[in-house]
């Protein structure tokens, strides 16, 4: 089973890797990608926010994958092997904050694909919206 495991989470990885590092260079595979996420209860500005946060989502997985690699290797915990988690871990969360940060703020600008930093995150869209109707 773990040997799945780690089978599935490897190639998931590669996958999503495969797949940012398009979005990253062709704008045209955003209405694409915003199909993809349709299952998603949410409406399109956050749906928008998950494709612009799909680099990150490769690097959590990639995370993911080294931490069920090492938790299926039976070893001693060494130096090495404290410190491979530790940086698996922190990678996770960190990757999971600036997921939330872009999908509101649309901040970090760095980690956004190029044609979508100009994009309002969740709250702005939101707020411009309601300026536009009190406006009407």
């Amino acid at each position: 089973m773990a040997y799945f495991l780690i089978a599935f989470f490897a190639l998931g990885s590669a996958f999503m890797t495969w797949k940012a590092s398009r979005l990253w260079r062709n704008p045209a595979l955003v209405e694409e990608f915003m199909l993809t996420f349709a299952f998603l209860p949410f409406g399109p500005d956050v749906k928008r926010g998950e494709v612009r946060s799909v680099g990150i989502t490769a690097v959590s997985l990639w995370a993911i994958t080294t931490l069920i690699v090492q938790a299926s290797l039976e070893t001693e915990e060494t130096g090495a092997s404290m410190a491979v988690f530790l940086v698996s871990m922190v990678t996770l969360l960190l990757c999971l904050l600036a997921e939330v940060a872009v999908v509101l703020f649309n901040a970090p600008k760095a980690i956004v694909p190029p044609h979508m930093r100009d994009d309002l995150g969740v709250i702005a869209a939101r707020r411009a919206r309601r300026r536009g109707r009190r406006e009407a």
